[in-house]
């Protein structure tokens, strides 16, 4: 098999492929966003919703096992905060725009808690530099540990 070289476009096409790659759950948002305000409604909180369903199908798929069933459990968070909005704001007097930005924060904050787990943060481990020797090194750690004005 021979390989085949594609030059001065590697760049460029990989740029391209990762713009397409990165946007695309945005461009979902945006069409559904764009079906919202068909209703005549605003909806803010698409970005917390957004990332509440990707943290909900990534802890189900972590989960279970199935990538499905985290398709699942994303679409059926999306519906619920979809819904919880267009109930909140059917009220007289509610701000669609205030309530979507309270959706919006609402959502990242959920999904940082209820995430955390998951990804489980650590300190990275490393290995230690060796410390300097000397002959004033017990006399610096004296120094730095005492008070500076005694």
């Amino acid at each position: 098999m021979e390989t085949t070289d594609i030059g001065l476009w590697g760049v460029p096409l990989a740029m391209l492929g990762g713009a397409i790659r990165v946007s695309t759950p945005f461009i979902f948002v945006s069409l559904g966003e764009a079906i919202t305000e068909r209703s005549g409604r605003i909806n803010l909180g698409l970005e917390g919703t957004l990332v509440f369903g990707a943290m909900s199908a990534y802890a189900v798929a972590v989960m279970t096992g199935s990538p499905w069933l985290g398709l699942l459990a994303a679409a059926l968070a999306g519906l619920c905060f979809g819904l919880f909005h267009g109930w909140i704001c059917k009220f007289p007097k509610v701000n669609d725009i205030a309530i979507g930005i309270a959706l919006m924060l609402f959502g990242t904050g959920l999904a940082f808690f209820f995430g955390k787990p998951f990804i489980q943060p650590s300190r990275p481990t490393c290995r230690r530099f060796p410390s300097a020797p000397g002959p004033t090194s017990r006399r610096c750690r004296r120094r730095l540990t005492s008070t500076c004005c005694s």
